[in-house]
């Protein structure tokens, strides 16, 4: 071998362990029975077919002069395969013959391409699960460094594979699915069709920091007069805090389709508290506020459970240029514990209400109400400040006065603006609803 060459190195097949899974013959039940190469075969995104490239390969007694010519001809070809005997037995690597000078090139080219072939013993089944496979080839390229691998398809040359190869699509394909779950955890917000039933105007911005999030509001209808609100947000963020604000909206969507006859809020937060408890895993909660709205009775309830603070906004009577705002503070603990549950049941065997949970208001016309998860305080400027909760308030206040049509665009202008070039540390879910 030629000395530009000596740093190869030739692993020889013994050293690797059961060579069958390389081949997938333990696993792969896929087979195609075709004789040859079927070019055409469409392979699943998630298989190595579908990244394989098809080069063909050259003779390892072929004069080296020819590989150079094919790098040459296409700038995107990075490995071109080796055959002896009409069996593919390794690679050469564009890196080995690409920067040499012309007087290098004369040198270079005096040899054959056996000379300057990666020997590689272990194959790769087109049939197989990328994903599946990823690991053994990292564990491989880590041993033995070895980068590029043959892909076979019924005993035949399918074509090259690289370990990038499979990190891009491996990073491709949890894309996908990232997106795809986040179509599904929206789908757990509000309808269309319960929002226009409401006898209030409901206004909600959300934006998630990634692409799942924890952050999630629901309405329940009691009656056509009676309905919950709730803004919750998990701890946590990502896959596992999405997974929980399914269960939460799963539960809302439970009891609509159940038809459920339970009418009190109390005992349908303290339902939805018990429920969370045995899927909330250990050290991890649920943050929310309960609106309860009663236009029958003309109440206004507010739980509040471990959440931000909540604002109800409403005009001054001695002064219509003035608001009153009232800020509710949690009484109650997060969700998922068990305590919440456990404090509403007693409290409603209080005759005097001393113990009373939440806090009540007489419902009165041009009232509006504020909630939010702690991403929309919690989030900072390009100076590393973060918005705090007097912004908060100055926000709703604002916002009294603006026109329904202008909510959405004043909230996400004011967390754009605020932000910046930025990236949002946590969920945001701003609701105003106007009664």
């Amino acid at each position: 071998m030629n000395e530009e060459n000596e740093n190869v190195e030739v692993v020889d097949e013994s050293t690797f362990v059961d060579n069958s899974f390389f081949t997938g013959a333990e696993e792969s039940s896929a087979q195609n029975s075709d004789s040859g190469v079927n070019f055409t075969e469409q392979f699943s995104p998630k298989q190595i077919g579908s990244i394989a490239r098809y080069t063909e390969p050259v003779g390892g007694n072929s004069p080296l002069e020819t590989v150079v010519q094919m790098f040459k001809d296409d700038e995107s070809l990075k490995v071109i395969p080796v055959e002896e005997m009409d069996h593919v037995i390794g690679f050469i690597d564009r890196k080995i013959v690409s920067g040499a000078s012309d007087s290098v090139w004369k040198k270079i080219t005096a040899g054959n391409v056996i000379d300057y072939t990666q020997r590689v013993n272990v194959i790769l089944n087109a049939h197989d699960f990328i994903e599946k496979t990823l690991q053994k080839v990292s564990d491989i390229n880590r041993q033995y460094g070895i980068v590029y691998f043959p892909v076979f398809n019924n005993n035949n040359f399918f074509g090259m594979v690289s370990l990038d190869d499979f990190l891009d699509r491996i990073a491709e394909i949890r894309e996908q699915d990232l997106s795809k779950a986040s179509v599904i955890q929206t789908s757990f917000f509000p309808h269309d069709d319960i929002v226009s039933k409401l006898p209030y105007r409901f206004h909600a911005w959300n934006r998630m920091a990634n692409t799942l999030g924890g952050d999630i509001y629901q309405i329940y209808q009691f009656s056509e007069n009676k309905s919950l609100i709730a803004c919750c947000d998990v701890s946590g963020k990502n896959v596992a805090a999405s997974l929980l604000t399914i269960a939460v909206g799963s539960f809302f969507n439970t009891m609509y389709a159940s038809k459920s006859q339970e009418k009190n809020p109390v005992k349908f937060i303290a339902m939805l508290d018990s429920f969370l408890q045995r899927v909330v895993p250990s050290g991890n909660f649920i943050t929310a506020v309960f609106c309860y709205v009663d236009k029958d009775n003309g109440k206004l309830c507010i739980f509040n459970c471990g959440h931000t603070t909540t604002y109800l906004i409403s005009k001054d009577d001695a002064d219509a240029q003035k608001r009153k705002i009232a800020s509710i503070d949690p009484k109650l603990p997060p969700l998922g514990m068990g305590v919440v549950s456990e404090q509403l049941l007693a409290s409603l065997a209080e005759k005097d209400g001393s113990k009373r949970p939440y806090v009540a208001f007489n419902l009165a016309h041009g009232m509006h109400l504020n909630m939010y998860s702690d991403g929309f305080t919690d989030m900072k400027n390009d100076s590393d400040q973060r918005f705090e909760d007097d912004n908060a308030k100055a926000v709703f206040q604002k916002m009294y006065d603006l026109n329904d049509d202008e909510i959405i665009f004043h909230i996400e202008d004011t967390v754009t603006n605020w932000i910046g070039k930025t990236m949002l540390p946590d969920d945001v879910t701003v609701l105003d609803v106007r009664f």
